[in-house]
Parts: C-alpha cells; sequence; structure tokens
C-alpha cells in the first residue's frame, strides 16, 4: 500500500492506494479494495521525444520526502479512449511516486507549461 501525501485531485478522502505496474510506461492506481475504482497513470519517460520540464516547489519535495532523481517516479493521468492513441493525458498536474518510502502524491505544475493535455498519438515512442 502507498499512503497518498499530496491528495489526488477528484479523491481527497482516499489516503492510500495500491499500484499495480502494467508496464514499463502504464500503472494502474487501484483506489478501493475492490480494484473498481482506477486512475490509468503514463510514465514521464513515454515522451522521450516530447521536451517537459517543470519545477517541484521545495515544500512537495519535503512532502515527498524527494532528496534526488532517483527518489521519485513522474506519471501523468490519462482518460482512455478509444482507439487507445486517442487517449488524453493531463500534463497540468503529474503524480509523483517515491517507491521507497511508498509515497504519492498528485502535483499542480505552477510553472506556465505549453499545453495542458495532449493525446498518447500526439507523444507516441
Amino acid at each position: 500500500m502507498y499512503k497518498i501525501e499530496l491528495p489526488l485531485l477528484g479523491f481527497e478522502d482516499i489516503k492510500e492506494l495500491d499500484i499495480k505496474s502494467v508496464d514499463d510506461n502504464f500503472v494502474t492506481l487501484e483506489l478501493n479494495n475492490e480494484k473498481s475504482l482506477n486512475i490509468n497513470l503514463v510514465s514521464i519517460n513515454y515522451f522521450k521525444e516530447a521536451k517537459f520540464n517543470f519545477n517541484i516547489d521545495d515544500e512537495t519535495l519535503e512532502i515527498m520526502n524527494i532528496k534526488n532523481l532517483e527518489d521519485f517516479k513522474i506519471f501523468f493521468c490519462v482518460v482512455m479512449q478509444k482507439p487507445i492513441e486517442d487517449s488524453i493525458v493531463n500534463l497540468a498536474a503529474p503524480v509523483l511516486i517515491n517507491e521507497k518510502d511508498k509515497l504519492i502524491g498528485q502535483y499542480v505544475i505552477k510553472d506556465r507549461i505549453p499545453r495542458l493535455l495532449t493525446t498518447l498519438s500526439e507523444v507516441s515512442i
């Protein structure tokens, strides 16, 4: 189980969850014991061809116990569509996962970013 240190937008009452790895680029957050409430995420590594930079403030780094790049992974929420290439990715609020300490949280980017949403087909590798 992962402890939610920064609330997941829309799911603020949930305090812990499980993470199921789908493959190297995708995971599913299982928000309840019945596994009927899930959030799909795509790794920032999926966006190899796209340049995407943002800063994470010191308070967030402290809350998530992040001291260096190896301490965490960055994922983005995906709204699944058919075909899957049309799935929508939220670029404005990444999910940070600290595997070592089993912490998770969603961070709303405060920097100006070029776009808030994209599709998997626009950024696929």
